[in-house]
């Protein structure tokens, strides 16, 4: 067994109990595959990991398109009311947008998915999105493509972003006091010649995930065992 203090993807497991369920911090160094801990939504892009960096670009045949791609995070299913998400050394160059997506799945009376909703946090701007349609403007809100440290936090509907330790959004939004989906985003044009833009991020922290003790022993446990 190698040394425990080198687990790649680690839990670590609070002691404060809320009821049946336990809050778990969890983290990616991108130092080796992790394909199991994420999901890719979309077909139109190629991500990686490379030298302890997650890295993405576009890969499309397509011309004249807006593409949205989304790396999902599996690892522990939403959803989530009351999380933390720190990113260390995240970019992107070229002619591209690159972030986090934070949503929710809004379901009609059939109880069927109507309408996926995103709030779009990139390293130099933000968007609200319906269904991955993105409007890719020339503007920016932020001179900063690259951040050496990007957090967000979700409390009950209300959104926190700091870029850089710098406060750069607070808003409520009293249709989602809960959100499903937490993932990368990376949005970009294409026309017709190749977009080379490129993203990476360093690290990815969590806390805050949900999970029931039975789970958080079993999943601390599998981690530990594979060790």
């Amino acid at each position: 067994m190698t040394n425990v203090f080198k687990i790649l993807i680690t839990i670590y497991a609070f002691t404060i109990f809320q009821g049946s369920a336990a809050a778990v911090t969890w983290q990616d160094d991108f130092d080796q595959a992790t394909e199991d801990n994420w999901q890719l939504q979309g077909s139109d892009s190629v991500w990686r990991i490379e030298a302890g960096f997650l890295r993405a670009k576009i890969e499309t045949q397509k011309q004249w398109y807006t593409i949205f791609e989304l790396y999902q995070f599996t690892e522990f299913s939403g959803p989530y009311d009351n999380i933390t998400i720190k990113i260390d050394n995240i970019g992107a160059a070229g002619d591209i947008k690159f972030g986090i997506a934070l949503g929710k799945h809004f379901l009609n009376d059939d109880g069927e998915i109507e309408e996926i909703g995103y709030y779009l946090f990139f390293t130099n701007d933000m968007q609200a999105s319906r269904d991955g349609k993105v409007f890719l403007g020339p503007g920016k809100r932020w001179g900063t493509d690259v951040l050496n440290e990007m957090v967000l936090h979700f409390d009950g509907g209300r959104f926190q972003l700091f870029g850089n330790d710098e406060a750069r959004m607070d808003f409520r939004d009293a249709n989602l006091p809960k959100i499903d989906i937490i993932g990368f985003v990376l949005v970009g044009y294409v026309t017709d010649t190749v977009n080379t833009g490129t993203a990476w991020v360093d690290k990815i922290t969590i806390s805050g995930l949900p999970v029931s003790p039975k789970q958080k022993l079993t999943t601390t446990w599998g981690h530990l065992k594979r060790e």
